[in-house]
């Protein structure tokens, strides 16, 4: 962890801006380089994140009372200084909270040590409070099995030649037929990583540390990466993809790709955390609210080793049950071959997620039959 400092601006033409290289934090804050970007931690390094039901310019808080005990607010001095893109704002009660270009940010009590990430994507409405790296207009950035990638302005990831290269006549007719440029508009310029490449038909493309950029023709969906390894070509992975554990497996599914155990079943985070009682308490709901008939507690080996966000809860009996960000994993009875999720498929219970591969939760879909 560091604090981080201003960088300067760099502006290019036609809309494409990127943002600062890393933004100035105020006291209390500091910042976690990634490939991708900068995450947001307070000043023991534990992450900060942000409420998609807060809304406004700057943004009011709408994480009040009980919420407030699984999301604490990072608060901050009524009077604090707030350095560009950082403002306080006066939370319900009258506190004074930070909030980064006007989203709120909170901690998450189950994430269990400094730099996890437990609380990204829970409830599919808290993220973690980021600021990517200075990208123009037609690219974005995009979580897919490999990690986060670079992808155009729809999601679809983007690929470079895996030597290097960024002369982009090397894809000629032929091969544009397959891969497909980024365009860049008329008057674009180079800025930080960011150059234009004129292709020998012409066109204005972009290119990210020298290598020009390209969708694959046989990607449909945010998030595929079906040209990766394909000839010799590759996705542009930034960040990448947590390690999984050695009993993991990933199951193509009609929802997409799912982690599923050895046996190829599809492996389920349940809501209720065992590391803080009260972050999914359920109304009515005693003990572990789970129905053991149908969901089957995902149990450890006596030598398996905690990998990444993946670890372990001590049952009372002596035997371990995997965790996935703190969430207890199951898997369910109705699942017969691999890529099932019949627990969750026409809706089910809720406070279960199959997970992606990815690592975003997948909740209660309707996909087929």
């Amino acid at each position: 962890m560091r604090k981080s400092y201003l960088a300067a601006f760099v502006a290019v033409a036609l809309g494409s801006w990127p943002v600062l290289a890393v933004d100035a934090v105020p006291a209390g804050v500091t910042t976690k380089t990634l490939g991708s970007g900068w995450q947001f931690a307070d000043d023991k390094g534990m992450t900060l994140y942000t409420f998609d039901r807060d809304e406004g310019a700057p943004g009011k808080s709408t994480c009040n009372d009980d919420c407030v005990l699984t999301w604490p607010p990072l608060l901050a001095a009524v009077d604090a200084k707030a350095p560009p893109n950082w403002s306080v704002i006066t939370r319900d009660d009258g506190t004074a909270q930070w909030a980064y270009k006007g989203k709120p940010l909170y901690r998450y009590a189950s994430d269990a040590f400094p730099g996890g990430t437990f609380g990204d994507g829970v409830g599919e409405v808290w993220r973690v409070a980021f600021q990517p790296i200075a990208m123009p207009n037609e690219a974005r950035l995009g979580p897919t099995r490999l990690g986060q990638v670079l992808t155009d302005a729809k999601g679809l990831t983007l690929y470079a030649m895996k030597d290097g290269a960024g002369d982009p006549s090397r894809c000629d007719k032929t091969c544009m037929a397959s891969w497909r440029p980024l365009i860049a508009p008329a008057m674009a310029r180079n800025f930080e990583d960011w150059s234009v490449l004129t292709h020998a038909s012409g066109l204005r493309q972009w290119a990210y540390q020298g290598r020009a950029l390209y969708r694959a023709g046989s990607d449909v969906n945010p998030g595929e990466t079906t040209g990766h390894g394909v000839s010799n070509w590759e996705a542009v992975v930034l960040e990448p993809a947590p390690p999984l554990p050695p009993w993991a497996t990933v199951q193509a599914s009609d929802a997409g790709e799912l982690i599923a155990n050895q046996e190829g079943l599809t492996v389920y985070s349940h809501a209720y955390n065992p590391r803080n009682r009260r972050a999914f308490r359920t109304p009515g709901c005693e003990g572990e609210c789970v129905d053991l008939v149908q969901w089957v507690p995902f149990l450890a080996d006596a030598d398996a080793k905690p990998v990444g966000s993946w670890s372990f809860f001590d049952l009372p009996d002596g035997r371990r049950q995997w965790t996935y960000k703190g969430m207890k994993l199951y898997t369910n009875k109705l699942d017969k071959a691999p890529g099932d999720f019949r627990g969750i498929r026409f809706g089910g219970d809720r406070a279960f997620s199959a997970i992606m591969r990815n690592g975003q939760p997948m909740q209660g879909v309707t996909v087929g039959g």
